[in-house]
């Protein structure tokens, strides 16, 4: 009997479970054997957080060339045309099958799924759970995870680099080096297929609705490794955080509140986006953003208000019950009282560039979700697009897995070291993290200028000589792991923003011109 096929994922969320699960199913008799190596478990992870849905067209009146066309107009033109077409007419099947495996997505007494309308989109088509849909999603695939025998799970592991062998132009990627958090051991872990499904990068700014293991980690090994990343300036801020006033990561006030009938106001009590965009509360998240973003810097407060009363106590609880305990941990009734909001990095627009199979320029690399780029977004993602994605693109990846050759000598794995994981925190390690936080925040997040993204650079520059210093010395940390994966990140995004001189959606340039020959400032 020969050897089944190998593969390694990185990261265990909705895009590398999708992966995984249509890997065994589509392989039939052919013998596959899948490790899914992931530092956290799933229920800190994007995908279970994610509250908005599924955005597909799955109704009279709507079309998939309204939804391309939503895409494109928010994404700036930087999409790739074939790549959106694509994923949004391969949606709908996607949603019928997570039904038939059993997710519970809301629909009326006759049946019909109840879709909602969210920010940028001209039609009601976001599929949605309460507002808990990335979290039934996850239930439904984990299910056919724990179910399979050909798929493995282990936590607490935390890969750090990507194992490459051949000269230049046959290089390949051979498997990975991972830390196992709970012992301390180093391993090379070898498999003729490596995908990267490790989500997004918040982490490298001080307000973020990501987990705190959104670090980077799959596009700074990427980065590390020589794989083509683009997009990077484009980081997409989600306009309506809850603002606390706490540290650590924000909770999501999800956009299909606004879609609901909730409205912005400033701080004076008027409405902030009227006379801003046509489409006023829902237009795309970086006019937003930057609405919010512009109106706290005049009125010097740390956050704007979202008004729900039009949605009302009752409905409220009803339709978004998640939000709303979270809210009355708060002392504050969605419905009734004004919530306090403001922006927080939500989602990397950009990353490893592959393409419509999940194929990176690096042989036998894929890479799927947030941590890839391939071209759904552009400059800006349409909300709801990101689930599409990572239930589309992982299936075909699969179909081109099994497809290609497998015929690659696969050596055993090896130990490097038992070593246990420093415990004696370095204390320029925690000042290096926030201090990156700080510089990104301020200089390279929803407005940028030449002069404040070079000296975000120059600080990047200093970190990294502190990192290079201490990696020498092969003293593990988690604090050490999580500011060469952040600085990896900055620094693409700082150097790709730095190298876009016009305002385009999520990046935008006090200091330059828009395509239209205005000023952006």
């Amino acid at each position: 009997m020969s050897a089944p096929l190998e593969v390694l994922v990185v990261g265990g969320g909705i895009a590398g479970m999708t992966y995984a699960t249509q890997l065994v199913d589509l392989a039939g008799e052919r013998r596959v054997q899948v490790r899914i190596l992931s530092k956290a478990i799933v229920q800190v992870s994007n995908s279970f957080a994610a509250q908005g849905g599924v955005a597909a067209v799955l109704r009279s009146g709507d079309s998939f060339e309204q939804h391309v066309k939503d895409t494109l107009t928010v994404g700036a033109g930087r999409n790739d045309p074939e790549v959106v077409r694509l994923v949004v007419r391969e949606g709908p099947a996607m949603i019928r099958g997570l039904i038939g495996l059993g997710a519970r997505f809301d629909a009326g007494a006759d049946g019909r799924l109840d879709l909602a309308r969210e920010g940028g989109h001209s039609q009601a088509r976001v599929v949605h759970h309460r507002d808990t849909t990335g979290a039934e999603i996850v239930r439904v695939l984990q299910q056919r995870v724990k179910a399979s025998s050909s798929i493995e799970v282990v936590e607490d592991q935390r890969v750090i680099d990507l194992l490459l062998d051949g000269p230049a132009e046959e290089r390949r990627c051979i498997g990975v080096r991972m830390l196992d958090l709970r012992t301390g051991a180093l391993m090379d872990r070898y498999a003729p297929v490596v995908v990267l499904a490790t989500g997004g990068a918040g982490q490298v700014y001080q307000h973020t609705t990501n987990p705190v293991g959104a670090t980077g980690d799959g596009i700074a090994m990427a980065v590390r490794a020589g794989v083509p990343v683009r997009d990077m300036a484009f980081v997409q801020f989600h306009p309506t955080a809850l603002h606390t006033g706490d540290l650590g990561p924000s909770f999501l006030i999800s956009e299909a509140v606004r879609g609901a009938g909730a409205k912005l106001l400033r701080a004076d009590g008027g409405s902030l986006m009227k006379g801003v965009h046509p489409m006023g509360d829902l237009a795309p998240r970086n006019v937003v953003a930057r609405a919010i973003h512009q109106e706290m810097g005049r009125s010097g407060s740390p956050h704007v208000w979202l008004d729900a009363s039009p949605i009302g106590v009752a409905r409220f609880m009803h339709e978004f019950p998640a939000i709303d305990a979270h809210c009355r941990k708060h002392g504050l009734t969605p419905g009734r009282d004004l919530l306090p909001v403001m922006p927080a990095a939500h989602y990397m627009c950009g990353g490893v560039v592959i393409d419509d199979r999940g194929r990176t320029a690096l042989a036998g690399l894929y890479a799927l979700g947030e941590c890839a780029s391939s071209g759904l977004h552009g400059a800006d993602r349409l909300a709801s697009n990101s689930l599409l994605e990572a239930l589309v693109l992982p299936k075909r990846a699969a179909h081109d897995t099994l497809q290609g050759s497998s015929d690659h000598p696969h050596a055993d794995d090896v130990i490097i070291t038992c070593d246990k994981l420093s415990t004696r925190v370095n204390e320029a390690l925690p000042r290096g993290i926030a201090a990156l936080k700080h510089v990104m925040s301020k200089h390279v997040g929803i407005v940028r200028d030449a002069e404040s993204m070079q000296f975000a650079l120059h600080l990047i520059a200093r970190e990294e000589r502190l990192v290079a210093q201490l990696w020498s010395r092969k003293r593990w940390s988690r604090e050490l792991l999580d500011l060469r994966d952040l600085l990896a990140v900055a620094r693409s995004i700082s150097e790709s923003a730095l190298a876009e001189p016009l305002s385009l959606g999520g990046h935008f340039r006090r200091d330059a011109f828009d395509r239209d020959g205005s000023t952006a400032a």
